[in-house]
């Protein structure tokens, strides 16, 4: 009886060991963020009728938390087998050993926008396929320029008419400009990084080795970006507020201006359709340079990935050109993709305008804490806790622990 008992126990065991490497097989999992997800259906629905002997299994993911998230199920070796990553941290994953090489997938590079692929290489190999790229503008409220005397055709380009502008706007309860204070910590560094580049600061250097973010050009930058909260031009709920708050609350015209990618005019057209957006260049220094970062998001395969081989067919198959043109609600990072009929619309040729002012972030394998502690600053500069060069160096002295 006792040799029949272990007989069934390990005829069982066998069984289940199958059907969990069964579950493994054929199916990839697939983490994308909540704002792909219509698109990331659809993809995945023409991918399957292609490939019927893989699944995919959507996992969507919201950006609030997601750079730690993401570390997290990394290092923890649980994590699914394609992740859509911010361009900025997949060389901290490369360095970390954390993400697979994809060079067998990537076959031709020269469709891509250089600067999408040196994001993602790292010791002369590539980490991650870019498929989306973007830069910041300014989307106004025309017609609160126009009853505020301003003109929408002529707008200011320097700093000092750009905040000229906006407290013209800040009236009857309406604020001039929205900056970002809460929320996915990505939302104030895209917004205010940019200004500090203009002056020649940061939060530290390209080559990952000096800070920057207290230096006396960073923190002229930071002054005057919180300064808008400070002055009552954005909005009370600033500290809270991520680039989605702010949107809605330009939708909601209590807000005539903020910072945002072209991803926002859909939403607006469709929410409020009575608005005349405009889109301007991100103001400058009176004697300098518009700047901005140069964003998007990669495909990842994690190193744990249970099914790496179906990970790339997947990958190989998002990569294609008809498929970056339709799941990114930006710009590919395909330039032959950029020919589809969708990126022709005019109000998209400011955001055209700005990429060649876009830059990458540090590559730095820590990147992910160095932002958090600048962004914990910024918000320490908003509660009125500390003034920006406090702030600022009580950010340069965790950082530099980070280097």
């Amino acid at each position: 009886m006792k040799t029949l008992t272990m007989k069934l126990a390990m005829a069982a065991t066998a069984s289940f060991l199958a059907m969990s490497a069964g579950a493994w097989a054929g199916e990839v999992v697939w983490w994308t963020p909540n704002f792909n997800e219509a698109r990331a259906r659809e993809l995945v629905e023409k991918f399957q009728a292609a490939n019927p002997d893989v699944t995919v299994k959507l996992e969507i993911t919201t950006t609030d938390g997601l750079p730690q998230r993401i570390l997290t199920s990394l290092q923890s070796g649980a994590a699914p087998d394609v992740i859509d990553v911010q361009h900025g941290w997949v060389n901290g994953y490369a360095q970390n050993n954390l993400v697979l090489p994809v060079d067998d997938v990537l076959t031709d590079r020269e469709d891509y926008i250089p600067a999408a692929l040196e994001y993602n290489t790292w010791d002369g190999k590539l980490w991650g396929i870019p498929y989306r790229i973007e830069t910041h503008a300014v989307i106004i409220n025309k017609g609160d320029y126009t009853a505020a005397g301003l003109d929408p055709d002529n707008p200011p380009t320097t700093w000092t008419a750009f905040k000229d502008a906006a407290k013209k706007l800040t009236t009857n309860g309406k604020s001039g400009f929205a900056i970002t204070g809460g929320g996915e910590v990505g939302n104030t560094i895209f917004r205010s990084l940019p200004f500090m580049w203009m002056l020649g600061g940061g939060i530290i250097s390209d080559d990952g080795k000096q800070v920057l973010v207290n230096s006396p050009e960073s923190i002229e930058a930071v002054t005057f970006y919180t300064d808008f909260l400070k002055e009552g031009i954005s909005p009370t709920s600033t500290l809270e507020n991520d680039g989605t708050a702010n949107r809605r609350l330009f939708i909601a015209e209590t807000v005539s201006m903020y910072q945002s990618g072209q991803f926002d005019i859909q939403s607006i057209r469709k929410e409020n359709p009575n608005i005349d957006i405009g889109v301007i260049p991100v103001p400058h220094p009176d004697d300098g340079k518009t700047a901005a970062i140069l964003g998007g998001w990669s495909f990842v395969i994690p190193s744990d990935a249970k099914n790496p081989d179906d990970a790339k067919k997947l990958l190989g198959f998002l990569a294609k050109s008809e498929n970056q043109a339709v799941l990114t609600d930006t710009f590919p990072a395909r330039i032959s993709a950029m020919e589809a009929e969708r990126f022709n619309d005019p109000i998209l040729q400011v955001f055209k305008e700005m990429l060649p002012f876009g830059r990458p972030v540090p590559a730095h394998p820590n990147w992910v804490q160095i932002s958090q502690a600048y962004f914990d600053g910024i918000q320490r500069i908003l509660l009125g806790d500390e003034d920006v060069k406090t702030a600022m160096d009580g950010a340069a002295d965790e950082i530099e622990g980070l280097l």
